[in-house]
């Protein structure tokens, strides 16, 4: 059972580190790819790469043995990075809303808002966040109980043959709050403006369409019968209508899928620590 465990882990490592890097790959060496926004994809995958290469394997080594196999000074170095890189991915997927969010919002000055010294300055300020809420308080000792407790998932071989992050109620509430519950309200606020925004710029398309085929029948009245030019350019305006609206529709289920999966993944786990 433990081989097809370690074969499953792998897959999941190999897939992980490969997908991620693969898309670094694309957007640096695709030339037109090489635009702001696409400098928070980078960040978000280089996050999740760093998660494939440093912390999972160690992970699994942990799942496989039930107990720390490495050097006991590699654990905190291991579980720092652990809280550094999933709170930079969370932070990443914050600033990459926030970017689409002013795109859509202000398409024409949005070049002007979102430089790339800007774009690298929040990338910057995203990690130094990641950096604060992991390896400071980890290596300060703020994150400790502050009183004797014996966690019921450490097992009888002796907490020195253990590795796990048991943090104080006040790290986990602070820690939580920066990096997962004010970013997700940030990301459904935006996500959320996003789509009025969406659905409004297909409404104004639509409307758009449907005058420019008003227009067009009145003016080739005099040179066609009317009768027949009437259904044409209905017709046609109503299919540019039924197709933006597709679209709109479209950007809403991935809104909205993006946003469960990102809730689904991440709430569960975030509730529990707090609570435990």
């Amino acid at each position: 059972g433990s081989s097809w465990l370690a074969a499953f882990l792998c897959f999941i490592i190999l897939l992980t580190t490969a997908g991620n890097f693969l898309l670094i790959l694309l957007i640096v060496t695709q030339r037109s790819l090489r635009n702001t926004s696409n400098y928070f994809l980078v960040s978000l995958f280089m996050s999740d790469l760093m998660v494939g290469l440093v912390v999972m394997p160690p992970a699994m080594l942990n799942q496989l043995y039930g107990r720390w196999v490495l050097q006991g000074d590699f654990c905190s170095l291991w579980y720092s990075f652990d809280v550094m890189c999933c709170s930079a991915s969370i932070l990443n997927l914050c600033v990459i809303s926030l970017d689409r969010y002013l795109l859509i919002i202000s398409p024409l000055k949005y070049k002007l808002r979102m430089t790339s010294c800007r774009a690298l300055w929040l990338i910057l300020a995203t990690w130094t966040l990641a950096a604060l809420a992991s390896f400071l308080p980890i290596k300060m000792g703020w994150h400790e109980l502050e009183f004797e407790f014996r966690s019921p998932n450490v097992t009888f071989r002796g907490d020195e043959d253990q590795c796990r992050l048991l943090v104080s109620l006040p790290y986990a509430l602070v820690a939580s709050c920066l990096t997962f519950f004010l970013p997700s309200a940030a990301i459904s606020f935006t996500y959320c403006r996003i789509l009025l925004a969406a659905r409004k710029q297909a409404v104004q398309v639509a409307s758009l369409a449907s005058n420019v085929a008003t227009a067009t029948t009145d003016e080739t009245t005099p040179q066609v019968p009317r009768a027949p030019s009437q259904p044409a350019a209905s017709s046609e305006s109503r299919r540019f209508t039924n197709k933006h609206s597709k679209k709109a529709l479209k950007a809403s289920l991935t809104l909205g899928i993006l946003l469960g999966m990102f809730f689904v993944a991440w709430l569960p786990f975030f509730i529990t620590n707090v609570t435990q």
